[in-house]
């Protein structure tokens, strides 16, 4: 089978479009075997698509089996193998495909939002704050 009909490289494009873009997809393969950031994979999440990934990384850090498949960074001819078929089994599986696309945006939205992290952050500093305050003997 040809993929010259089915696959379209778009090239840079601006954030906005890479969005648009993205939330028309059924799912997201991010095939690099050394992506220690990651941060696509959660825009992809956060698009409510599922995600493929490498188990390695930021991708291993933030994508769980209910929101997508991570790869186990194998020799190449092994990792492209089961990169194929987790895209088959995602092809094959609409349902749990949608399921997994809403996981991920249910946990991008519960752990990876600005406001969430910052409140976060926040409670930190307020912990710190406190410690340093009854270490010298102040009551807050």
């Amino acid at each position: 089978m040809s993929l010259i009909n089915r696959v379209r490289f778009h090239g840079w494009l601006p954030q906005a479009a890479a969005a648009t873009l993205l939330s028309s997809a059924d799912i997201m393969v991010l095939p690099s075997m050394r992506e220690c950031g990651g941060a696509a994979v959660l825009e992809g999440m956060a698009c409510g698509i599922p995600v493929i990934a490498t188990n390695w990384g930021g991708p291993a850090d933030y994508l769980t089996k209910d929101a997508g498949m991570l790869i186990q960074p194998n020799p190449p001819h092994i990792f492209v193998e089961d990169l194929a078929k987790a895209i088959l089994w995602m092809a094959k599986h609409p349902d749990d495909r949608i399921k997994m696309g809403q996981a991920g945006r249910d946990r991008v939205r519960a752990l990876y939002d600005w406001r969430v992290k910052a409140k976060a952050l926040f409670g930190i500093y307020e912990e710190v704050v406190n410690g340093c305050r009854n270490l010298s003997g102040i009551t807050p």
